[in-house]
């Protein structure tokens, strides 16, 4: 503990199969920050184990695999995990987990497809920006081509990607910058879901350190809103879905692409327009989050 988890995997099984994350270098990231979660991998024994708890009480239809990016596994070892999932808990129906770009990549179209036949339905990745420059200053460990191949390999196979993007991660310097170049990632790759987060500095990660010395500087809360108006007006998406309602988020948003993207363009302008905060989600809720 603790461990994280996609909010729309509130109701499924998380099998800890990793502790922490292999990449650990994104400086907005806190996450897997003490001594405890230094990465490491769980024996295959100790994984049966917990699946073998879990089947025990089979009151789960989906299977999410942790911590961080779980598909930085040998395939060998997660192909056996997986097996040995479907095999004592036959009731499942989609297994997840988070994925690295670099993971996707390496993986390669055949593994992927052996994954795919195995149970994994979908990944979350986090894309965060698609400007090159904060790419490069948050260590992201991916540029925007990389992206855009990796989500072809994820088409060809047919898992799902849901992608996640970080509003005021380019701080006020790149604001801009990033809203656009964000936008136009998610329209090259095409996701079937987008989850828009807002970036809160937390002691621990890289980018707090820069804050506290000047060398980054939050967006306001506007500001970050503007950037959704970016993201939005420049992505294109083929048969997608669009939130910002995590609590992160200052204006939750819910819509479907393509045939909801006027509708949310103007609720974000009316909102930009009339500059009034009580259109927006108090910041007591991001207080919260901060508290963990």
């Amino acid at each position: 503990m603790p461990y994280f988890r996609p909010p729309s995997e509130a109701k499924s099984f998380i099998l800890q199969a990793t502790i922490g994350c292999s990449h650990n270098k994104c400086t907005y990231c806190a996450m897997y920050r003490r001594d405890e979660q230094k990465f490491r991998m769980r024996p295959t024994d100790e994984i049966k184990q917990i699946i073998d708890s879990a089947a025990e009480n089979p009151g789960f239809t989906r299977v999410f695999i942790g911590d961080g990016n779980a598909l930085v596994m040998p395939q060998k070892k997660l192909t056996e995990m997986m097996q040995y999932v479907m095999e004592r808990c036959p009731q499942v129906e989609r297994i997840s987990m988070y994925a690295n770009i670099g993971d996707i990549l390496r993986k390669g179209v055949d593994n992927l497809k052996e994954l795919k036949k195995l149970g994994l339905q979908m990944v979350y990745i986090g894309f965060e920006s698609g400007d090159e420059v904060v790419l490069e200053r948050i260590q992201k460990g991916a540029n925007f081509a990389q992206h855009i191949e990796a989500c072809k390999m994820l088409k060809e196979v047919e898992i799902i990607n849901s992608a996640m993007v970080l509003l005021g991660v380019g701080g006020v310097e790149r604001s801009e910058e990033h809203g656009v170049a964000t936008g136009k990632l998610l329209t090259a790759t095409d996701p079937e879901y987008v989850g828009a987060l807002s970036l809160q500095i937390r002691p621990g990660a890289p980018i707090y350190n820069e804050a506290m010395e000047g060398k980054f500087q939050l967006p306001s809360k506007f500001q970050m809103i503007r950037e959704l108006e970016l993201i939005v007006e420049n992505t294109t998406l083929t048969d997608g879905y669009f939130f910002s309602n995590h609590i992160s988020n200052y204006l939750p948003i819910k819509a479907k692409f393509p045939e909801d993207k006027p509708r949310v363009l103007k609720e974000i302008r009316r909102v930009l327009n009339e500059r009034d905060e009580s259109m927006l989600r108090p910041d007591y809720y991001r207080d919260v989050i901060n508290q963990y």
